[in-house]
């Protein structure tokens, strides 16, 4: 593995670093997951997001954005027991234990559960909670007593519940010895992002797949970098209508007997018969019976016939691509067969064609060839070697030209690309999230930063990259 810092010339004297790390052979690379383990951890996380929220998005598009609540709910025996209690008048005991509820179906998830009951029992009057229920309160306070909950506003009149999960971690901190760390997929962050109660902050969506295995589904019909077992690289868009999927050793075929549902297509399932598995990741989420299901951003739904004995919180396989030893779909491409991408191939949700079905990531900027940012991205050289590059964004607490940094564009990134000799490359996510590690060390400058002294300010993230 090497790693060099490259200095690109801008107008005006201005310049862009870019950090490029070469890899010998994509069996190199793996995923990283991260989560958070202890509460002091998801409290600590919850202020993360929500410091995000205050400081950056809301005050970039304050019209845009309702009062918020935003909540994690400690995983310890207590706050379940709470949570049980107060959903009580909707739980199920038999075999299984779970929350009925008419409009979202079987659940089991105690976050889901608890964004149900708060978003049927409390709104937000001029940054104050007004509650429906009693147990809506007894959960608020609860979670306020344990500083699992907070209010941030913006100025578009409605009241938004944002629950955190405990996806996220912070790549510093984990897996010390790695050669290389790097941050990979976009993930669920802004309140269009939350489209339904079973979305959650930090969830990572679009395909994984490492040696056969999918550890993350297609999603949203965008591009992804794929390489065969053989070392061809190629990019392609892939669906998760492709796929053969496999609940309860049952397989699924999609068009044959069972049919997916997924955004931007629509906001919900039609009213049709059949048993409606809500799917995120590898888990089945929620269990209902009949139409007009919502549809998670972070996910999709699977009708099958109304027969099927699948329950909340069963394991989800995917098949159909034993072949690949290692894939990835986050952004657009930048690079295909050694031809600069000029345009966006992938969808893309507008933020201001807010008469859409929005799907994630809603904040994306739309201008290709000027909207400059930090970025990231990942390919293959002339021999089909792994090249991941960060393109080092503005601090955004400050900017001096000729010494910071001026972030690239879609159509700089993939400038980038070419000039690295690269066939095939997509975007990861980049901004604020946007960072390497090379031996635990970062080459450049994350573009968040601390207000007290500019320092890099690292945001959590649910998913990277990792050569250990």
């Amino acid at each position: 593995m090497t790693s060099e810092v490259k200095v690109y010339s801008r107008e005006n004297d201005e310049i862009q670093r870019v950090q490029v790390v070469h890899l010998d052979d994509w069996s190199q690379l793996d995923f990283l997951w991260l989560k958070q383990e202890t509460m002091e951890q998801q409290i600590a996380a919850l202020g993360c997001f929500r410091d995000i929220y205050a400081n950056y998005l809301v005050p970039a598009f304050p019209w845009i954005f309702p009062q918020m609540v935003m909540f994690a709910l400690p995983e310890d025996d207590e706050m379940y027991d709470v949570l049980v209690d107060c959903a009580r008048a909707g739980m199920q005991v038999g075999e299984h234990v779970y929350y009925k509820s008419k409009e979202y179906g079987n659940v089991t998830d105690p976050l889901t559960i608890a964004t149900i009951l708060l978003q049927d029992g409390v709104k937000l009057k001029n940054g104050k909670p007004v509650f429906a229920n009693k147990e809506a309160e007894r959960l608020y306070h609860e979670l306020e007593k344990r500083g699992c909950v907070h209010i941030v506003c913006g100025k578009f009149p409605s009241t938004k519940i944002i629950p955190v999960g405990s996806f996220a971690g912070y790549m510093s901190q984990v897996e010390q010895t790695a050669k290389l760390k790097a941050n990979a997929h976009f993930f669920i962050m802004d309140p269009f992002d939350c489209a339904t109660v079973y979305d959650q902050v930090g969830t990572p969506f679009g395909l994984c797949i490492k040696d056969g295995v999918v550890e993350n589904p297609p999603l949203c019909g965008r591009e992804a970098l794929l390489v065969e077992k053989d070392g061809v690289t190629y990019i392609s868009k892939i669906d998760v209508r492709d796929l053969l999927i496999k609940v309860n050793e049952k397989t699924y075929i999609p068009g044959k007997n069972a049919t997916i549902y997924t955004r931007p297509e629509r906001a919900k399932t039609p009213d049709v018969k059949g048993t409606h598995l809500v799917i995120i990741g590898r888990r089945v989420v929620a269990v209902k019976h009949g139409g007009k299901v919502e549809i998670p951003a972070s996910g999709f739904v699977l009708t099958v016939s109304k027969g099927c004995k699948v329950v909340p919180g069963d394991e989800v396989t995917y098949h159909g691509l034993k072949d690949v030893q290692f894939g990835i779909q986050v952004g657009n491409s930048i690079i295909r067969k050694g031809v600069k991408t000029e345009q966006f191939i992938s969808k893309f949700y507008n933020i201001y064609h807010l008469e859409r079905v929005p799907y994630p990531p809603c904040l994306f900027p739309m201008d290709f060839e000027k909207a400059r940012a930090a970025r990231m991205a990942i390919g293959a050289d002339k021999d089909g070697k792994p090249v991941l590059f960060w393109a080092e964004g503005k601090g955004k607490l400050g900017y001096v030209a000729g010494e910071d940094s001026t972030g690239a564009s879609l159509t700089e990134m993939a400038e980038i690309a070419e000039d690295l000799a690269l066939r095939n490359a997509v975007n990861l996510d980049g901004g604020g999230s946007a960072q390497m590690l090379v031996d635990g060390v970062r080459a450049l400058h994350i573009s968040d930063r601390n207000k007290e002294d500019n320092s890099d300010a690292e945001r959590l993230v649910p998913l990277g990259l990792i050569v250990r």
